[in-house]
């Protein structure tokens, strides 16, 4: 019989028992402000597009290819005309720091370490220039909502591209406020080379 040495961490005890996304979704829902956890989980309206794209990916089946040589596993891809490590990116969240403290900054710090992209929503809670300091040599993205006074959004894309941001993202689907979170449509509008 072998003990487990306890750890006195209470996050990193509930996160190391976490086996599962739905395990992860269970501890946030009770371990954050309900208004935050609402904002975060819920999408528009009747929430079609939500449970559409949560069975979408519940329809994903792991094939496994038996009796194959796995010596050399390369998972690196191109994504939006440069590398990434991984064949995804962290995308754009406005308001991170309802849900964790540090907001962007972990993020960016993890898309850092994972060398993955990661991108700042203009409805994010930390600066363009911080997520460049804290991801310095990682590819950061913006994704922009444009605004009535023009000036802010031009003044926004300079400094991402200023910051050494790579890819902005446009986001095109609130010419009118919908009635609830959803997730945002998003257009490549340019590449810096």
């Amino acid at each position: 019989m072998k003990f487990k040495k306890f750890d006195f961490n209470a996050s990193r005890r509930r996160l190391s028992a976490a086996l599962t996304i739905e395990d992860l979704y269970k501890i946030a829902k009770r371990r954050t402000p309900k208004a935050a956890f609402d904002y975060t989980d819920g999408a528009a309206e009747g929430e079609l597009s939500l449970n559409r794209a949560r069975q979408a990916f519940q329809d994903v089946e792991f094939n496994p290819s038996i009796l194959r040589r796995i010596t050399s596993v390369d998972m690196s891809s191109d994504i939006m005309g440069g590398p990434s490590s991984l064949p995804f990116a962290i995308g754009p969240t406005g308001f991170t720091r309802l849900m964790h403290t540090e907001g962007e900054i972990a993020g960016a710090s993890a898309a850092g370490a994972a060398g993955i992209p990661f991108t700042l929503s203009t409805l994010g809670t930390t600066s363009i220039e911080d997520v460049q300091a804290v991801n310095p040599h990682g590819r950061n993205w913006f994704q922009l909502y444009v605004m009535k006074d023009r000036e802010i959004s031009y003044a926004l894309t300079e400094r991402a591209a200023a910051a050494g941001f790579d890819t902005l993202f446009f986001t095109v689907d609130t010419p009118v406020a919908g009635r609830g979170c959803g997730i945002s449509a998003t257009a490549s509008l340019f590449r810096r080379s």
